[in-house]
Formats: structure tokens, C-alpha cells, sequence
């Protein structure tokens, strides 16, 4: 089988941490780098969160840090959702601190020019990325970014706008306008990908240091969940980019031409389909969400039960 090489953007944050655990579980990807960004709670907690799950996931990958705050606009996160920790005290265990980590856009550069990747997945907001499109477009020719963030319909930031779009909408529109391959999995389609309790009790994952991560991960995601909308479910938002990455069979996309308002106000961050001065992307319309969520349960507790045959 041929790896497709991957380097993933994002902001752990409960679901974050679950993509990367889907990534190291399928053999498909090679994940050769991950980057952190501000966003479901501030750059030093998303990026401690970030090594210590590497340490968890046995994993000695090259980690950058990244952006502590958006492009433009004022600096917002998503701490009331995903706590002050950025995973609502879910355990993990503590790693030796990395002597001065890498600035996140020198990480993601070497992964593009030194290691080939093919993707980059991008789980947060897209300061990261936009910063390297404006320092060195070429880095991405022949580079699909899988980004999961925006909606053409309603937004869980705001009436209008989905978090990644809303927390920094001025670096979504340079990736739009840069000429980057984007493939955008928003909200449409990741709320109809859902776990409640009885999907956990099914999967039985293992009690092995991940799988216990794994589980806690999922009944917070829960919790939050229900605190929030009422509903006891754990959305696998972040995990449905992973599978866009190297199994787009599993979702519907088509092109759309999109533009975002990037300034200020009641409109910040809402992306809009405009035929006539958008940017084409090619856009999730539909999920087979039954089978996507079978994936994910059946990967990651294969993954997390090799930790327990390996020790």
C-alpha cells in the first residue's frame, strides 16, 4: 500500500485529538508533522496537549508551535466548550517539555519541501497555513489542504459562522484566494457524524493508556455536547477531515466557489457561496456517517490495543 504523506494544523481540543489518533491508525496516511494554532483554547495549552498526546501515541514527530492569535480581528477561543485546558481535564500524562519547539510555519515548510507531503490537514483555524501561503506559495503546488471549518448554513460560533471560520476569517480568505487545492468538510456534514454512549459500550475499547484517553475523550465530547445543545452526542467534526484525506469516497463533495467576511461584526467569519467572485473549493455535501463512524471506532481501538500487545 502507498502512504499518502500528512502533516496536520490544529488546535487540540477534545476532537483534535482524536483525528490524530485516527491518522496514526490508518495505515493509509503517513503522518510525518504536526503544527499547533490557537483556537479551542490558547497556544500554550493546545500545544502542551499536542506533545503529550505524541508521547501517549508513542510518536517522536517533528512539532511546531503555532500562531497564539488570528491574522486580524480580535483573538477569540472556544474554552467554554472545550475548558480551560482545551480537554475538559481529560488525562494525559505529562511528557519532558521540548527545548524551544519550532516556530509551527519552519515545521509545516519542512514537511512540504523536505518531506513530500501530500496533504495537509488543517483541524483549526488556518493562521498557520496562510502565513506560509503568503511567505511561499510554491510549497504547495500539488498540495491538497483538507480543511475542516465554514458552513453554508448555520454556524455553532454564531448564527453565521462556524469556529474555524469565525476565529480567523482573514487567514481562510488568503488560503481561498491563494490557488491552494482546498477541500472544505464544514458543519453540513460533520454534524452528522455522531457517537452517543451505547456506540462507546459497543466499541469496548481497550483498557490500555489509549484506549482509556480515547474513551475519556469521547464521553467529555459528550458531556459537552449535551451541556451545550442538549444533545448527548460526540460529533467527530475533526475526525471527518482525516477520513477526507485519504478516503473521500466516504463523503460527497463538489465544487463550490466561496468567499468569507472577514471583518468585524455580526458577519465575521460567515462563508458564502458566490458563483461570481468566489474561489472555487470542492465541499462536503454529504457524509455516509454509519460507515465513516464505523472507521473511526474500529481504527483507533485497533490502535489503541497494539499499545497493550506491545507492552
Amino acid at each position: 500500500m502507498t502512504r499518502l504523506r500528512a502533516h496536520v494544523d490544529t488546535d487540540p481540543g477534545l476532537d483534535d485529538v482524536l483525528a490524530l489518533a485516527f491518522a496514526l491508525a490508518c495505515p493509509e496516511l503517513e503522518l510525518v508533522g504536526v503544527t499547533t494554532v490557537s483556537g479551542n483554547a490558547p497556544i500554550e495549552a493546545v500545544t502542551g496537549n499536542a506533545r503529550r498526546f505524541l508521547a501517549l501515541a508513542g510518536e517522536e514527530l517533528p512539532l511546531g508551535r503555532g500562531a497564539a492569535g488570528p491574522l486580524a480581528l480580535a483573538r477569540i477561543d472556544a474554552t467554554h466548550f472545550h475548558g480551560d485546558d482545551g480537554l475538559r481535564g481529560v488525562a494525559l500524562d505529562d511528557a519532558p517539555a521540548a527545548a524551544g519547539l519550532e516556530p509551527a510555519r519552519a515545521v509545516l515548510a519542512r514537511s512540504l519541501r523536505e518531506r513530500r507531503v501530500e496533504r495537509v490537514i488543517a483541524l483549526g483555524p488556518l493562521t498557520n497555513v496562510a502565513a506560509l501561503v503568503v511567505e511561499a506559495p510554491e510549497l504547495f503546488a500539488g498540495v491538497e489542504l483538507v480543511w475542516m471549518g465554514g458552513t453554508l448554513g448555520r454556524g455553532n460560533a454564531t448564527p453565521l459562522a462556524e469556529f474555524n471560520a469565525f476565529a480567523d476569517p482573514r487567514a481562510l480568505r488568503v488560503v481561498l484566494e491563494s490557488g491552494v487545492g482546498v477541500r472544505v468538510v464544514g458543519l453540513e456534514v460533520t454534524e452528522q457524524v455522531a457517537l452517543r454512549a451505547r456506540d462507546l459500550a459497543a466499541a469496548a475499547l481497550p483498557a490500555t493508556p489509549r484506549g482509556r484517553m480515547l474513551e475519556s475523550a469521547l464521553h467529555a465530547l459528550i458531556c459537552a455536547e449535551r451541556g451545550l445543545s442538549g444533545e448527548p452526542a460526540a460529533y467527530l467534526h475533526d475526525p471527518c477531515a482525516i477520513a477526507a484525506a485519504f478516503a473521500p469516497e466516504l463523503l460527497d463533495f463538489e465544487p463550490r466557489r466561496l468567499s468569507v467576511r472577514d471583518e468585524e461584526g455580526e458577519a465575521r467569519g460567515q462563508l458564502r457561496h458566490d458563483p461570481a467572485s468566489g474561489c472555487e473549493v470542492l465541499y462536503a455535501t454529504g457524509v455516509r456517517a454509519s460507515e465513516l463512524c464505523a472507521l473511526f471506532l474500529a481504527r483507533v481501538a485497533k490502535w489503541a490495543g497494539a499499545e497493550g500487545a506491545a507492552s
